[in-house]
């Protein structure tokens, strides 16, 4: 190797050197992933003197790699192209095997198709490196040049200390987003923990009431109210507990509305297809259905011996995943009025909920009864 060569060759690890730092100063302050990996293509780039670079991110459910980032791609083709997550695939074959795919000729490349758009890009030379995680990989790393060359051992060895450091940054964005969720969470568990405080002999007074008027002697009242309060107790428990990694809506439901069954069950109608929730969720759905109950019992349709409610869902398929239509409706009941000012439950109900479940709600106080719907997809995002 000569003089200029061995310049040649300290100036690119110089460069390779001050990409990592850089990136790696960048990704300690960075709370956004779209802005991370956007940061992280711009760097590689100039580190390696090469224009197009890309991030695939693995989609396992669809068998895609998705264009998550890129730089120097024509509009179009970044958030919005995917390719094959298989072994025919570059990408695919270095996320599979976990090992650098190195393409110096892609036009004497026979191991893989080469995706259409790498050709509308007249790429000749590509290499592509796996950015793992901490239970399944990310995705790939990829660099794509528009010349023949060759990638030296010193050039998969940054890509490689590239992507793992790409890889800890989205570990930790996921770790601390994960924490602000539980934070959230947690908040909204102690204000309707409060909240339950607060109303909760309201809500026994409203069983005593009910179990009062149904024509029992003394013993029966007893017997009858004790049990009352014992699935009243179940369902608090429910509305609060995650020991369960997931939960039977139909069962979920059951139980929280327990308490307000009369001894003919006429009084509540739930009908739902069988659906599996995360902890998380099912304790979500819990808090609103518990809330709904409760409202009923002290103001709405279950307040009176003549009231019904009507609950009801169903899981619907769409492009981006199934999704739970839930409807809450009263009848019979007293008339209602929409509230002076929004209480908690109010905000409970409307923003907390559908916030957290990640979807929509809307609460409806209509004269002849109190209607809530409620949407929200069966996986977390």
């Amino acid at each position: 190797m000569n003089d200029i060569q061995v310049q040649t060759s300290q100036e690119q690890l110089r460069r390779h050197h001050s990409a990592l730092a850089d990136f790696g100063l960048f990704a300690f302050q960075c709370d956004d992933i779209d802005s991370l990996l956007q940061r992280a293509v711009e760097l590689v780039s100039e580190a390696m003197g090469i224009p197009l670079v890309k991030v695939l991110e693995h989609i396992p459910d669809r068998g895609e790699m998705f264009f998550r980032s890129g730089v120097n791609w024509d509009s179009g083709v970044v958030g919005r192209e995917t390719f094959a997550d298989h072994e025919g695939s570059p990408a695919g074959y270095a996320l599979r095997t976990e090992h650098p795919v190195v393409s110096p000729d892609v036009d004497e490349e026979d191991r893989f198709e080469i995706p259409a758009v790498l050709r509308r890009h007249n790429v000749k030379s590509m290499v592509n490196v796996i950015i793992a995680g901490e239970s399944a990989a990310f995705g790939v790393l990829e660099v794509d040049a528009r010349e023949k060359r060759d990638f030296y051992e010193d050039d998969i060895v940054f890509l490689r200390n590239y992507a793992n450091l790409i890889a800890a940054a989205i570990e930790r964005l996921r770790v601390h987003e994960e924490l602000r969720r539980s934070a959230r969470e947690q908040n909204v568990l102690a204000h309707e923990m409060g909240h339950r405080v607060k109303n909760l002999l309201g809500v026994i007074q409203a069983l005593a009431s009910q179990t009062f008027t149904e024509n029992r002697t003394a013993e029966e009242f007893r017997a009858a109210f004790i049990e009352r309060l014992q699935a009243l107790s179940v369902a608090e428990n429910l509305a609060f507990d995650s020991g369960s990694e997931h939960a039977d809506l139909m069962t979920l439901a059951e139980k929280i509305l327990a308490p307000y069954l009369q001894r003919d069950r006429a009084n509540i109608e739930i009908k739902g297809s069988f659906t599996r929730l995360s902890a998380r969720r099912a304790r979500m759905f819990g808090l609103a259905l518990h809330e709904l109950a409760t409202n009923a019992a002290k103001h709405g349709a279950l307040s009176v011996t003549t009231g019904r409610v009507r609950l009801d869902w169903q899981v619907n398929e769409a492009d981006e995943g199934a999704f739970v239509s839930v409807n809450w409706q009263e009848f019979d009941g007293p008339e209602i009025t929409p509230p002076d000012r929004k209480g908690f439950g109010t905000r409970l109900l409307k923003y907390a909920v559908a916030h957290e479940l990640e979807g929509n709600a809307d609460l409806v106080y209509a004269r002849e009864g109190l209607r809530y719907c409620l949407k929200f997809p069966v996986k977390e995002k």
